[in-house]
């Protein structure tokens, strides 16, 4: 079978349902065997209930089916994979290695968040999980902490439709996954509203990215994005410094503070 990712001319917008118990994403997660005998982990996530479009993918050192903690996995964006991969075991073309299947899931639950997307997967003779997935500058997955690991689903919500947006970004992610429960306006829960007066800023919006190149242009894509959605916003003051973000590593970020 060929590795070969899907190319995309232009920026496509798709409306699909979010999924659901009753009509869940599959995903998978392969052992890949390199031919010099290394092996990592590809973790393929389907966007719909079917399985036939293409796959979101991640490789991965640690297996996303077993995590036993909260702590963060790394995770680094591939190019979209075929459907076929969510089925499929043996040698690859072009002498790529060797993908065994070891892990089969249903996602149930897949919205977003500040940071990136959080889900509830049912992994095949195991409990309904909640895991936390960031898709910023840094790209990486963990046991959602604080919550149980096994739940039912009657009591998760359906978030509504997922727009996902075929184009790559600087980030590597090749599909936007974004998901909102009602069409009610972001400010409509504030206790006071936006105005367009030119005076007092009445919320604030932060964002950071690294220092790199590729990150500064992911941190514009993200600012720009968030405004071109709230055309009612009126900027007021921006503000930027740099500090150090502590995680696994500790590395200088730009914070950017826009004030609407």
């Amino acid at each position: 079978m060929s590795h070969d990712s899907f190319v995309h001319d232009t920026v496509v917008i798709r409306t699909m349902a979010a999924p659901t118990k009753e009509h869940s994403f599959p995903t998978v997660v392969l052992e890949h065997e390199m031919p010099d005998g290394t092996t990592h982990f590809d973790w393929l996530l389907g966007v719909d209930a079917e399985g036939k479009k293409p796959l979101i993918s991640f490789r991965c050192s640690k297996r996303p089916d077993i995590l036993t903690n909260s702590d963060w996995v790394d995770l680094e964006t591939r190019p979209d994979h075929r459907p076929e991969y969510l089925t499929f075991e043996g040698p690859l073309e072009d002498n790529r290695g060797t993908v065994k299947r070891l892990g089969v899931g249903a996602i149930h639950q897949w919205q977003q968040t500040m940071s990136g997307w959080e889900m509830m997967i049912e992994w095949e003779g195991g409990p309904i999980v909640p895991l936390e997935v960031t898709t910023g500058s840094v790209v990486r997955l963990r046991l959602m902490p604080n919550k149980p690991t096994e739940s039912s689903t009657d009591d998760i919500p359906i978030v509504g439709d997922l727009p996902i947006s075929d184009a790559t970004g600087p980030a590597g992610l090749t599909r936007k996954i974004t998901a909102f429960g009602t069409k009610v306006k972001h400010e409509d829960s504030w206790s006071r509203v936006p105005n367009t007066t030119g005076m007092g800023a009445i919320h604030v919006r932060t964002f950071h990215s690294k220092l790199t190149d590729d990150a500064l242009k992911y941190l514009d894509q993200q600012v720009n994005e968030w405004l071109d959605e709230h055309p009612q916003y009126e900027v007021k003051q921006v503000t930027t410094t740099i500090g150090t973000f502590t995680g696994k590593v500790k590395e200088p970020h730009i914070i950017c503070q826009v004030w609407v």
